[in-house]
């Protein structure tokens, strides 16, 4: 859905701007009473059917509601319109056309309570910035969505939600007794992680506890992005509701994404080592007591991982640990 949203758009921009306060427009679901314009501004409209409703009220500052009427291949129709006030944001507009269609066609119900409900559960999503994240974060969050993209090819959407990470957990991806924590790092050489607690590289109670080891460089029109993993887990099925959700978990909002699209990273490395009592590390049963001393409120450590190289997964270990991420057969 997404690509048809987008080649619509494409095409609009295409042909002979709108004078004054007429719409360009074509449909996307026609038999659903969608419609996309572009405005003389170059703003984007999603215009939706409308009956007897009034449309959705918001005060997103990013977006406008309001009711027009078109004549569309010679009939008269009476839209919800809604408008993206900031033709920067216009790919982000293109995920909120999807996760409305998404969300009519999941619940039912009327066009404006589909734009109702999406615009009350993308209030986080579509709220202004306080500015673009830094490349590290950008770094860190295309490490895990690796991984990601990697458990659902292979183990399949439902492998979404073993990407816990954002949501505070203790590992980056859990599902049942398996965890995975990623670590990405910018370096050219060497193999030093920072680690973060005495628990981070504890296992799951009578678990296994994997790291994984992601080398990126910054290469400028090359490699992955924010922006292109993003539309990958999107064309995989994935809801734009659960993938913008887990951004702004991460701390990045989906107006954010227009400036992570020009930040790319080539990867250079890739590899995953099992956790075990040959990794080094700092554990509570390092502690006199089996816990940290008191008065020491935080703890972060360097771990140099060179030397359990020679025990890093094959390929095919790997697939079959991502893949258990979706399978429901991880323990």
């Amino acid at each position: 859905m997404i690509n048809d949203v987008r080649m619509a758009f494409t095409a609009l921009r295409s042909q002979t701007p709108p004078m004054g306060t007429d719409l360009t427009v074509l449909p996307i679901a026609a038999e659903a009473g969608f419609y996309v314009g572009l405005d003389g501004q170059s703003r984007q409209h999603l215009l939706l059917a409308r009956g007897s409703e009034a449309a959705p009220i918001t005060d997103i500052a990013t977006l406008a509601v309001s009711t027009r009427e078109l004549l569309i291949n010679g009939v008269q129709k009476d839209l919800i319109d809604v408008i993206c006030l900031f033709p920067s944001l216009a790919d982000v507009f293109d995920y909120f056309i999807v996760a409305v269609i998404e969300r009519l066609q999941r619940d039912g119900g009327t066009p404006a309570d589909a734009v109702g409900a999406v615009l009350q559960a993308w209030r986080q999503f579509l709220t202004a910035s306080p500015g673009p994240p830094g490349h590290d974060k950008i770094a860190n969050l295309i490490g895990e969505l690796l991984v990601v993209v990697d458990a659902i090819d292979i183990g399949g959407a439902s492998a979404f939600d073993s990407w816990v990470g954002p949501s505070g957990a203790r590992h980056d991806f859990r599902h049942g007794s398996s965890a995975i924590e990623v670590k990405t790092t910018k370096s050219h050489t060497g193999y030093r992680i920072t680690v973060h607690g005495e628990d981070q590289l504890m296992p799951p109670d009578d678990g296994r506890l994997f790291l994984h080891l992601v080398r990126l460089e910054r290469v400028p029109g090359s490699g992955h992005s924010v922006a292109s993993l993003v539309n990958h887990l999107l064309s995989s099925g994935i809801s734009t509701d659960k993938v913008f959700r887990a951004l702004a978990d991460s701390k990045i909002l989906a107006t954010d994404l227009p400036a992570t699209a020009e930040v790319t990273f080539e990867v250079r490395e890739r590899l995953t080592l099992p956790v075990d009592d040959q990794i080094p590390r700092i554990v509570p049963t390092t502690f006199v007591g089996g816990k940290r001393p008191v008065g020491v409120l935080d703890l972060s450590y360097v771990v140099d991982l060179e030397s359990r190289l020679d025990g890093a997964l094959t390929a095919a270990d790997y697939s079959d640990l991502v893949e258990a991420m979706g399978s429901g057969s991880a323990g």
